[in-house]
């Protein structure tokens, strides 16, 4: 299978439209702001639009031109304070017109679809805010893994 590599100017304008038609939109992940939930340049995740967005929700949204996959931390009114599993400290704030859809299935290769707000994953999600003031050795142990290396090489420039 040939893969096509699109800017995000070009794709998301388009997975926008096609969440607000009501469809489900299937998305390549890159970037390691949602470790260990979600490894890029490994797993796609499922979108579609809600009514409603609720803690512990990923979501998609596009703040400042930039599209970004995070997750729900707190909710204060009409704005919701969203930040990446794998990121310690930094949180963006945005409402409820930023946001396009919600991942409702993470996709790894030769597993079976994940459920990311089934009972385990929000237990795993529990204990990885638990695990706060030692994420930053845990990230760093990971991603020095020999197994998981080859995610975090950086990606090759297209234009060469």
């Amino acid at each position: 299978m040939k893969k096509i590599v699109l800017k995000n100017e070009e794709m998301f304008p388009e997975v926008s439209r096609m969440l607000e038609d009501g469809h489900k939109v299937t998305i390549p992940v890159k970037g390691v702001s949602m470790l260990p939930t979600i490894v890029g340049e490994r797993d796609l995740v499922i979108l579609e639009k809600s009514a409603v967005y609720k803690k512990d929700d990923i979501v998609l949204f596009c703040l400042g031109g930039r599209w970004i996959l995070h997750r729900v931390i707190k909710t204060d009114g009409d704005i919701f304070i969203i930040r990446g599993d794998g990121i310690l400290s930094n949180v963006e704030n945005c409402t409820a017109a930023h946001i396009r859809g919600r991942v409702t299935t993470i996709l790894r290769k030769g597993r079976k679809p994940i459920d990311p707000y089934g009972r385990w994953q929000l237990f795993k999600l529990r204990v990885w805010n638990l695990l706060r003031p030692v994420r930053r050795y845990l990230l760093y142990i990971y991603r020095h893994l020999p197994w998981t290396a080859k995610y975090f090489r950086p990606a090759p420039n297209v234009n060469d």
